[in-house]
């Protein structure tokens, strides 16, 4: 049988892909986020709170929602990103990229001899892939963060690396690294921006980055990125809260003691 990865696919036929993020553990909510239409959806093991045994039923509830579940390794660890590998998911992120023999390394992990060091035993990705053949199970998104100064200085070796597949931009980590601060609008961030694109693209390989909401989303996919990732959801979750509070508006103490009454319980 031979597999199609989506991600790959898509990117292929320069297809704009989006997808959300999440760092809370739980099934449940993953599995919630893979019924919303998303390109994929990713679990966030670096700075997410989830360890390999909640990553492993998160992206089971992803793909039990209909979605495509991919991971943020923790490092560039062969062990974090064969685990994840190995549970399905169809990309894994590499975090803080710094040099072409860093890139090298990650490529390494996710391919099998005699293209690389991936150890033999892709536990449920044979079944989400439908194959044990090791050509058919190595399908799977290889993407790396440009997040660093020494990666900007090193920007062109990196992404010309045989074996990746996409870019992801960390613009929290870019802005320190060029001396700003997180959520900058600073010019010199979009400059960094456009370097990767360039780069990325010249090279072939896909460029995606982080964002908190969809309309900024949206900018970065006109400016001629690939993907884009439209929200976090400990961001959204807090932020939905906050809208609710603003609804209701001030209380009055006349309008607190009419309310004091309880209210027949909700049904959920």
């Amino acid at each position: 049988m031979t597999f199609t990865n989506p991600l790959l696919a898509a990117w292929k036929t320069g297809r704009k892909v989006i997808g959300g993020w999440q760092t809370l553990p739980g099934s449940f909510a993953a599995e919630v986020a893979g019924r919303q239409g998303l390109d994929y959806v990713c679990v966030d093991q670096q700075h997410g709170l989830i360890d390999d045994s909640t990553a492993f039923p998160m992206l089971q509830g992803i793909t039990a929602g209909g979605g495509i579940g991919i991971v943020r390794a923790r490092w560039n660890e062969p062990a974090a990103i064969m685990s994840a590998l190995d549970a399905g998911a169809y990309g894994v992120i590499i975090p803080m990229i710094e040099t072409p023999e860093d890139a090298a390394a990650a490529v390494r992990a996710f391919r099998f001899p005699p293209y690389g060091q991936r150890s033999y035993g892709p536990i449920r990705a044979r079944d989400v892939i439908g194959s044990t053949d090791p050509r058919e199970v190595e399908k799977v998104a290889c993407i790396i963060m440009i997040e660093t100064a020494e990666a900007i200085a090193r920007l062109d070796e990196i992404v010309a690396v045989p074996g990746l597949d996409a870019v992801y931009i960390g613009p929290s980590d870019l802005a320190l690294a060029l001396g700003e601060k997180p959520g900058t609008t600073s010019p010199v961030l979009q400059e960094n921006i456009d370097k990767i694109v360039d780069a990325a693209h010249r090279h072939g390989l896909a460029v995606g980055i982080h964002t908190p909401a969809g309309d900024i989303a949206r900018g970065y996919l006109d400016q001629g990125l690939d993907f884009a990732t439209i929200y976090s959801d400990a961001g959204l979750l807090a932020w939905a809260i906050q809208q609710q509070i603003a609804a209701v508006g001030e209380i009055s103490a006349a309008a607190s003691d009419q309310a004091a009454e309880p209210a027949a319980p909700s049904v959920y």
